[in-house]
């Protein structure tokens, strides 16, 4: 079951699934610290969940991150 993620949020999952805290991911994406803060919140809203722990969870278990 795969939500409907925008191309960045794969991104911004990925690189946290990585150990990159929200400023390094800002400087890789070229984005501010506030809106990566913004897409971690879309994607929390989007599963239902409220840690992102429980993000990184669901994207191995479904398949959109690969150990």
């Amino acid at each position: 079951m795969k939500k409907d993620f925008t191309k960045r949020e794969l991104e911004l999952i990925t690189l946290v699934s990585k150990g990159l805290e929200n400023k390094d991911i800002a400087n890789e994406l070229y984005i501010s610290i506030r809106t990566v803060e913004t897409h971690r919140s879309n994607i929390m809203r989007k599963l239902g969940v409220k840690n992102f722990y429980m993000v990184l969870t669901f994207a191995f278990e479904n398949d959109i991150l690969k150990i």
